[in-house]
């Protein structure tokens, strides 16, 4: 079998939250329903296959065009477990 074989079987469709009644926050969802519907915001995806075992991929999303350093923007962390080591989600400046 070729290392790089993408499977072939459907995926499932995606249930969103709106579609089951639930409408988080106070506005309106964009055309899209979402973040790339906030002007500015730009959004990558790289997904890695490797063989039967390795599936792994990095997203990364920049909330303006703009130096990031300099132009700072509001955020938030949030730790599920308590157990990773989060490198710098304390450092302010």
């Amino acid at each position: 079998m070729d290392d790089h074989a993408i499977p072939t079987h459907e995926p499932s469709p995606r249930v969103r939250a709106r579609s089951l009644g639930i409408a988080p926050g106070i506005l309106a969802a964009g055309a899209l329903n979402a973040i790339t519907d906030v002007a500015g915001v730009l959004v990558g995806h790289l997904t890695l296959i490797e063989g039967d075992s390795i599936r792994t991929g990095a997203t990364a999303i920049l909330p303006h065009s703009g130096n990031l350093y300099r132009e700072r923007v509001p955020a938030g962390i949030a730790v599920g477990n308590g157990y990773g080591k989060l490198m710098g989600s304390t450092q302010w400046r």
